[in-house]
């Protein structure tokens, strides 16, 4: 491990630890500096990854990108939310250390997933994050709360099992081509991928996408995904959705691209077709029917995280390039949209759509930083998801899966409008009389000003080292630009 890696490791694990000891006024700030910090070296390794130095591939290097994203702002938007959502008491006290140190560990355990390539370590890493979060969706201590966490325990639970039998099954796969006691690195399976065992392959990848699916969001295995980001506190939701979901999605990569080597691209594009559909179309009659705001979101990222599994299912470098952008895209932008859910839940105290009117009259920029998140996440121009969406479909449309974009496009049209109808009725109009007006804290817009510019920036442009990364990544996991 470099210098630069123990400190991206080391920064969350640190600022965890201290959270528990130091007073909650002093691990306010010291949170708000680790996500900065640890967000600024994976920036620096990500820019090193992609002049070819660091000690880095390229998927790891992209990957990472969502943990700098989320827990940048995140660290600035706790400093408020604890406060807000904790009385200023002994009880409230505990209440923000403990929210405080289970967010650097969330943050911690998140950043280790993409940072390891050892097959065996990916699934370890990701348990990982199950477990921290649980404990995290569970301090709001109402009976809600208590179910999404135990729901998430027990379903995330059985996925990562079915993942733990696919990691088994690649190894037995692999021992005639690498013996009978070896390190299962990911990079070795590729390098000898024909010669390893093919049905043992296809069997590993069936359990990989089934259980680390599970933890993407992926229908039909995304039912604890309503209740956790809609019962968690806000910032969870936002770790939850910008960052655990790419991370499985990291590692069924890995297990695609050993698949894809070995047995050709078929299999993988079939099934990555089939659940992203399956996904898409779940989700997009789903938020037609939505009446709490962050459950609405919630569905919102399984529909997403259809769209980027049709991506790689169409196979093409354009359509493959576009989901690993979207995948960049996705965690800026609900990110920013939790953010600013959060803050309209807080101030009209209630998370129902029906309750929620004229926000943006009430507050004025966290409303309209709603509508933009929201306008991103419809997939509307000049934002990062309208650029990502149309690389996947362009590239859909020339390929053999034209009737499955087609079919897509009319799918996410129906997302379009559960999207754009929750957030009319939400934004538009003036606040009741009853409603505080205006904005009275300024890190969480800082945080979410952060993210609304990846969110734009994205849209106008890629920068030239995220192109070489998307380049590159496209190549590693079985693709050509």
């Amino acid at each position: 491990m470099s210098i630069l890696d123990g400190f991206i490791v080391g920064l969350p694990a640190a600022a965890a630890a201290a959270s528990l000891i130091v007073p909650s006024r002093l691990a306010r700030p010291l949170t708000a500096c680790a996500g900065l910090a640890t967000a600024a070296c994976i920036l620096v390794a990500v820019f090193q990854t992609s002049h070819h130095r660091g000690d880095h591939d390229a998927l790891s290097a992209l990957f990472l990108l969502p943990v700098a994203i989320v827990y940048g702002a995140v660290g600035l938007y706790a400093h408020w939310y604890v406060v807000a959502e904790s009385p200023d008491d002994a009880a409230g006290e505990t209440f923000r250390r403990e929210f405080l140190a289970l967010t650097n560990a969330f943050a911690f355990v998140e950043v280790v997933v993409p940072l390891v390539t050892n097959v065996p370590g990916m699934w370890v890493a990701l348990e990982a994050t199950t477990i921290v979060a649980a404990l995290l969706v569970r301090l709001q201590g109402t009976p809600a709360a208590l179910e999404a966490a135990w729901k998430y325990i027990l379903i995330a639970s059985c996925g990562l099992a079915l993942g733990l039998v696919a990691v088994i099954v690649l190894y037995a796969a692999g021992e005639r081509a690498l013996g009978t006691h070896y390190s299962p690195e990911w990079s070795s399976y590729v390098h000898l991928a024909r010669q390893l065992n093919p049905d043992g392959v296809r069997l590993a990848f069936i359990f990989a996408l089934i259980g680390f699916g599970t933890k993407m969001g992926l229908a039909p295995m995304h039912t604890w995904l309503p209740d956790a980001h809609g019962a968690g506190p806000t910032p969870t939701s936002a770790m939850l959705s910008g960052v655990v979901l790419s991370d499985a999605a990291y590692v069924i990569l890995r297990f695609a691209a050993i698949a894809d080597a070995a047995l050709g691209p078929t299999v993988v594009q079939r099934m990555f077709i089939g659940v992203g559909l399956l996904s898409l179309f779940v989700a997009a009659f789903f938020l037609l029917q939505q009446s709490d705001i962050k459950r609405m979101l919630a569905y919102s990222s399984i529909e997403h995280m259809g769209i980027v599994a049709i991506g790689f299912g169409f196979g093409a470098p354009l359509a493959v390039a576009g989901a690993l952008l979207h995948v960049v895209n996705h965690s800026a932008s609900k990110s920013l949209a939790f953010f600013a859910a959060g803050r309209m839940a807080a101030r009209y105290e209630t998370r129902e759509i029906a309750g929620i009117t004229g926000s943006v009259d009430a507050l004025p920029i966290s409303g309209t930083l709603f509508v933009a998140a929201a306008l991103s996440l419809a997939g509307l121009p000049p934002f990062g998801i309208f650029r990502s969406e149309l690389m996947i479909l362009t590239a859909g449309f020339g390929s053999p899966f034209w009737i499955v974009a087609a079919f897509v496009l009319v799918l996410l049209v129906v997302a379009f409008a559960g999207i754009t109808r929750w957030v009319t009725a939400t934004t538009v109009g003036d606040a009741p009389m009853s409603v505080e007006h205006g904005e009275h804290a300024v890190l969480p817009i800082v945080g979410m000003g952060l993210g609304f510019c990846v969110v734009l920036g994205l849209g106008i442009g890629v920068p030239l080292a995220l192109q070489t990364l998307l380049a590159d990544a496209s190549v590693l996991i079985g693709t050509t630009p």
